[in-house]
């Protein structure tokens, strides 16, 4: 026996050298995850990639989409119990009175967004925005960003033609000329400002608007499924330390399908921050943001919701308790 339990020892120890962790005891929790195949949510890609979520004792049926607000309108539909996406549409989503609950942030970025023009639309500084015709995607951070892009550059929404377009369509309509500008982002922007050359003009500011990616669900799933939620980030939390330890090969996982220079891929990876995390700057990201709906008039009856009840800290605080922080905590 003596001799059985040291051989298992030797083994869990060899284990232990080679970053392997045993598989969650029981079967496997089946998940069903709609996700942004961009960089904001890496580490559910380097995730799948891996096989964490496998480790973790989930059964992940992941379901890409190009951009947050598809992801999120997944589980509005009863299609995914999970989705990434930015601040932004969970805020509309909210305030058309779905109950949702966030269990995680997975990436911030203050560089994320910006503005891509065509110089034979005579544009090659903010101001000259003024008149033109600027492609968005309503109740997307291409919204907000653009709205306070503009505000910042003593211009509103009405000073400009804005024009709703899905994020698929801003690269034709901006070469064609459909628009004269277009509010989108990275690495959508880069690679369109990249295409148009010297005819390409590239306008930010990483000081006036900050994403924040999540992950999110209905109440009641979030609610009745902790141990998933729990599952769920201990996969994104490995991801994490992975993707730190491993950055190139994280980088070839999220970018494969991309092509990009090396450089870039470099540039796009540095403009964010790529943590599971529940912090105060959420709360004050959509109180924010609830004041500029309202103001802009940009869904009915607009009341401050209180986003404390939004936010389910119960199964980060389980798996990684210092990763959230206490002013997100209910009294």
């Amino acid at each position: 026996m003596l001799r059985v339990a040291l051989i298992l020892t030797l083994c869990l120890l060899v284990l232990g050298c080679n970053g392997q962790r045993p598989l969650e005891a029981g079967p496997p929790i089946p998940l069903r995850l709609a996700y942004v195949s961009l960089h904001d949510c890496s580490l559910v890609q380097v995730a799948v990639a891996k096989g964490f979520f496998k480790e973790a004792g989930l059964d992940v049926q992941v379901q890409p989409c190009g951009y947050g607000k598809a992801a999120l309108q997944a589980v509005l539909d009863g299609k995914a119990d999970l989705a990434t996406t930015a601040e932004t549409p969970l805020l509309f989503a909210i305030l058309g009175g779905q109950k949702l609950s966030v269990i995680g942030s997975i990436y911030t970025s203050n560089k994320k967004n910006g503005i891509v023009a065509r110089r034979k639309s005579g544009i090659s500084a903010p101001g000259d925005l003024r008149n033109k015709r600027i492609g968005f995607t309503q109740g997307t951070t291409t919204h907000i960003f653009l709205s306070s892009f503009l505000t910042a550059n003593h211009l509103t929404m009405d000073d400009v033609t804005p024009v709703d377009l899905a994020p698929e369509q801003m690269q034709e309509a901006l070469l064609s000329g459909k628009v004269d500008a277009i509010s989108t982002w990275n690495p959508t922007g880069k690679i369109i400002a990249e295409r148009m050359g010297a005819e390409g003009v590239e306008l930010s500011d990483p000081h006036i608007y900050t994403e924040t990616f999540v992950i999110a669900g209905h109440a009641s799933y979030v609610n009745g499924n902790q141990e998933a939620m729990r599952r769920m980030l201990r996969a994104l939390l490995r991801a994490e330390e992975f993707a730190a330890r491993h950055p190139q090969e994280a980088q070839a996982i999220v970018f494969a399908d991309f092509k990009l220079p090396p450089a870039l891929v470099a540039e796009l990876w540095e403009e964010g921050s790529c943590t599971v995390t529940l912090d105060h700057a959420l709360l004050l990201a959509l109180e924010e943001e609830t004041r500029w709906a309202a103001k802009h008039r940009l869904a009915r009856n607009v009341q401050m919701p209180n986003f404390l009840e939004v936010i389910d800290p119960r199964p980060l605080l389980s798996v990684k308790p210092e990763a959230v922080d206490p002013q997100v905590l209910r009294p």
